[in-house]
């Protein structure tokens, strides 16, 4: 993401990262992390040109593991302000130190906005749980933009490869893992009035109707279809229907990624499914407006308003 004041932020980083030089990669001046699974805070860097005509784009891609994830990797080298939910900032500040070699700072937050001036000539990182906040704002703006930690229902456990030896095997022993905090979305507010809502990995919480659509009036959902983990296709189109925002994006849908033929979305894709049932929302949605009984204007006379009600 890259807002009009050119403040650039990446969120959940992922594993189709060729590391912290890739040439898509510019300035990064804020890392966003929903939870610790390795396809967000990145288990494995990309080993291929995403360019090339022969790139793997399904299934195992050509890969290197990295034991101090693609986010800590990125955020030392591009001096990022990271945020996640407190355990997995500390966690992720541990990574960064052992690229870094020296111990990673807390990000400042000035004010009753948390406010981090960016850019960094280090790294930080940011606890930011659920209910919470931060702004971060470019030297060269007056204003910043806000970043609001919001409920996920989903696991957050790190790759095991991240971890040392001697955790790896006791856990691995024990078949369970280990968690860093709780996984959550963000909502993204903008100075131009455009409020984002990124799910990360969600099931359905109560906070799609109370507080994504009627605290905060988020206008564009980036929101999961990939099932089993998460909300498919059907459960993410009802959460839809709660948010009630402008415009939706799906992801996570766990296709190839382009699940297209000609620029026609290909037949029993989840893509395809949800793009149908948004469509039917929206349908819907305008039936109801039509349907609905215009008030009378002010003004009226008492019986065009008894005349209009009946």
């Amino acid at each position: 993401m890259r807002t009009r004041q050119a403040c650039a932020s990446s969120y959940d980083p992922g594993n189709t990262i060729t590391g912290a030089t890739d040439p898509r990669l510019s300035d990064v001046h804020a890392i966003l992390v929903t939870h610790a699974h390795g396809d967000h805070l990145g288990a494995v860097i990309l080993n291929q040109n995403p360019d090339a005509a022969n790139a793997v784009c399904a299934g195992n891609f050509p890969s290197i593991t990295t034991p101090n994830s693609v986010t800590a990797e990125i955020a030392a080298a591009k001096n990022s302000a990271v945020d996640a939910n407190a355990t997995l900032a500390s966690f992720i500040g541990t990574k960064i130190a052992a690229v870094l070699g020296t111990p990673t700072a807390g990000c400042p937050g000035a004010g009753l906005a948390n406010e981090v001036v960016l850019p960094r000539t280090s790294p930080c990182t940011g606890p930011l749980n659920s209910g919470a906040k931060r702004t971060v704002r470019l030297s060269s703006s007056n204003q910043g933009v806000q970043i609001n930690g919001v409920t996920a229902e989903h696991p957050s456990d790190p790759p095991l490869t991240t971890l040392n030896d001697q955790l790896r095997t006791l856990l691995a022993a024990n078949s369970v893992t280990a968690y860093v905090g709780l996984a959550q979305g963000f909502v993204i507010m903008f100075t131009n009035g455009l409020r984002v809502y990124l799910s990360g990995d969600t099931g359905w919480t109560h906070e799609m109707d109370s507080i994504l659509k009627s605290f905060f009036g988020v206008n564009l959902v980036v929101i999961n279809i990939s099932d089993s983990f998460v909300t498919g296709p059907p459960e993410a189109a009802f959460a839809i229907s709660l948010i009630q925002p402008r415009a939706v994006i799906p992801s996570h849908a766990n296709e190839v990624a382009t699940p297209t033929t000609g620029g026609i979305v290909n037949s029993g894709t989840r893509t395809e499914q949800f793009i149908y049932l948004i469509s039917e929302l929206r349908l819907k949605h305008s039936d109801d407006v039509r349907n609905t009984p215009r008030s009378p204007r002010r003004g009226a006379h008492s019986s065009q308003r008894y005349n209009h009600a009946i």
